[in-house]
Formats: structure tokens, C-alpha cells, sequence
């Protein structure tokens, strides 16, 4: 996870924001890499869960450990995983892609939000394992879900653009809050001009975001979000340790 931020970040390493073009590839970049390493963290700990799942099946016949304090370890070892690796990721990429480096603020919530949504994938993809019979089933409904989440996050189609039979996906998508709150805490404050392409006419970089969006997205919803993104984490962690004491998937 050191080279592929640095991969990532030369591509628009000393890129200036002059059109709304640049903004509108920035945006899609932020997308793009959020993306992966929050896939990247899901697919990269289903084998390694699926291998301690045997463990965890011996342990409880032993009466070694209990299934909360099992799920308890996990939760404490991919929390402290999670922080060094979205560090490393956030530090490396956000500085090298050019972006706003004038407000700590904005930052801070770029790592707050990363470091969230990284352990809340690798939540995710514990809890597969531990719900569905083989590894392979997991990984491919998590691929299933990643896709959904990604397609309804509000980047390819807004709210306002959904059709009302779909908008509860968009609403549910944990994908949907992180890219809010890293998009508005860097964009918000951002008034210098760029030149929109198609009307050749300035617009603020902030304008052209929100508009971007439809104006569904908003900076005074970002707290919002990381509650809200926290509130999925521990409905997914309920569910894991559900799924830890009810469900054992040994065969004789």
C-alpha cells in the first residue's frame, strides 16, 4: 500500500485546477482510489478470515474462548490495521494529487472518513465469512455488494436522477456517506474561479462541485455522515457476532 498511492498520486502530481475539467477529473481520481483500497481491504481479508475461521470453530468446541471475545480480537486487530494502513494511503496520495494542502481541516476529515470506510469493508468481508459457507461464496456476493454500493454512492447518478424505486439502495450505501464527507470538507471552501468548458463562462470550484451533484450533496451533512458511516460499523460488528454464535459451518 505504499507504491500504488504513489502510482495513484504521480498521475496528477502538480496538477492545477484551471477548467472545470481538472475539478471534474480530481473528483472522479478521489472516487477511483477511495474505491479501491476500500475493495482492496474486503477481497485481501476474506482468506486470511476464512483461515481463522477454522481456528475459531476448534477453539469453541474446546470452550477456549467465547464467540464476543473472538469477534472482540478481530474487531481491536483490523482497527489498528486499518489506522497505519489509511495513514500511509492518505498521506501518501492526498499530498502528491494536489490536493487542498491550506486546510488542516480538510485533511483531517479525508483520513477520518478513509480510515472508516477501509475498517468498515474489512468488517464486511469478516462478516461473509463467517455468514456464508465458503470462501468463494463470499467473495463473490461481496463483489455483488461492493458493485451496488459503488454504482448507488451518487457519483455516477444522483439521488434527484434515481428512480424512487432504487433510492433506498442510495441511502443505505455506506460508499454513498464517505464520498459526501470527503468531497464536501474538500471542496466547500474552495471559491477561487475555474473556466467551465461548457458555457466558457468562471465558475467557483465549490459551485461547479455542488452542481456536479445536483446539489445533493452537502457541507453541512458531513458529521452527519461519519455517524452515520459508524452506525453501519456497528450494525455490521451485531450481525458478525450473530453470525459467530449462531452459525458453524464445520462438516463431519
Amino acid at each position: 500500500m505504499v507504491v500504488v498511492p504513489l502510482i495513484f498520486g504521480s498521475v496528477f502530481h502538480g496538477m492545477e485546477l484551471t477548467t472545470s475539467m481538472d475539478v471534474l477529473s480530481q473528483l472522479t481520481f478521489i472516487f477511483v482510489a477511495t474505491s479501491f483500497l476500500c475493495i482492496s481491504m474486503m477481497t485481501t481479508s476474506l482468506p486470511f478470515v476464512s483461515r481463522g475461521r477454522n481456528v475459531f470453530y476448534r477453539e469453541c468446541q474446546c470452550n477456549m474462548y467465547a464467540p464476543a471475545a473472538h469477534s472482540l480480537s478481530l474487531a481491536v486487530v483490523e482497527l489498528g490495521y486499518s489506522v497505519v494502513l489509511s495513514s500511509v494511503f492518505v498521506h501518501s496520495f492526498y499530498w502528491l494529487c494536489g490536493l487542498d494542502g491550506h486546510y488542516t481541516r480538510a485533511w483531517l476529515w479525508f483520513w477520518a472518513f478513509m480510515t472508516s470506510s477501509v475498517l468498515l469493508w474489512s468488517y464486511i468481508g469478516q462478516l461473509l465469512v463467517f455468514w456464508l459457507p465458503t470462501p468463494q461464496m463470499a467473495e463473490l456476493l461481496g463483489g455483488g455488494l461492493a458493485s451496488l454500493s459503488f454504482i448507488f454512492s451518487g457519483f455516477m447518478i444522483d439521488v434527484e436522477t434515481l428512480a424512487v424505486v432504487w433510492r433506498w439502495v442510495y441511502w443505505i450505501s455506506p460508499v454513498h456517506y464517505m464520498l459526501e464527507g470527503i468531497v464536501m470538507a474538500q471542496y466547500h471552501d474552495q471559491t477561487a474561479p475555474v473556466v467551465d468548458v461548457l458555457t466558457k463562462t468562471n465558475v467557483a470550484i465549490r459551485d461547479f462541485v455542488e452542481g456536479f451533484f445536483n446539489h445533493t450533496f452537502s457541507p453541512d451533512m458531513i458529521g452527519h455522515n461519519m455517524v452515520l458511516l459508524w452506525v453501519v460499523i456497528g450494525v455490521v460488528q451485531l450481525l458478525l457476532l450473530r453470525c459467530m454464535t449462531a452459525i458453524n459451518h464445520t462438516t463431519r
